[in-house]
């Protein structure tokens, strides 16, 4: 048996709280997911193991969905987790990404007006970021 990893411990929590039912759970967890990968995003932009224009893309559409989301009520930032070269390393925050992605979608369905649109827009942009940082180590 493996023992999970830091970047495998933080995918579960995050995980599981952008599949609560709870809006504000998850609102929060895409919120700490968004700062935690554009984190990630701006450290892996200069490591020279990459694409830099898309590992800045990747940061940029992060700080954009995040600023979109209510700053949680409770908790604190995530530490970020080393990032080790390759294209694998970045495969987690990639899928985290799309649980954000599909959890906004899903809770932006359930809201009317203005609401909705402001979910749309961060799905929007953690679908980007995912895409972005998906290909910043592409080879």
């Amino acid at each position: 048996m493996t023992t999970p990893t830091p970047i495998e411990d933080l995918e579960a929590a995050l995980g599981a709280a952008l599949e609560s039912a709870e809006l504000a759970g998850v609102l929060a967890a895409a919120w700490d997911t968004f700062d935690l990968v554009e984190r990630v995003a701006d450290a892996v932009t200069w490591d020279g193991g990459g694409d830099e224009l898309e590992a800045m893309t990747a940061a940029q559409a992060c700080s954009a969905g995040r600023q979109l989301l209510p700053l949680p009520e409770h908790g604190r930032p995530y530490d970020l987790p080393p990032v080790p070269p390759g294209a694998a390393a970045l495969v987690p925050h990639v899928r985290l990404l799309r649980l954000v992605q599909a959890a906004l979608d899903r809770v932006a369905a359930t809201e009317a007006g203005e609401g909705r649109a402001v979910l749309e827009q961060a799905a929007g942009h953690a679908r980007s970021g995912a895409d972005a940082l998906a290909a910043v180590r592409a080879q």
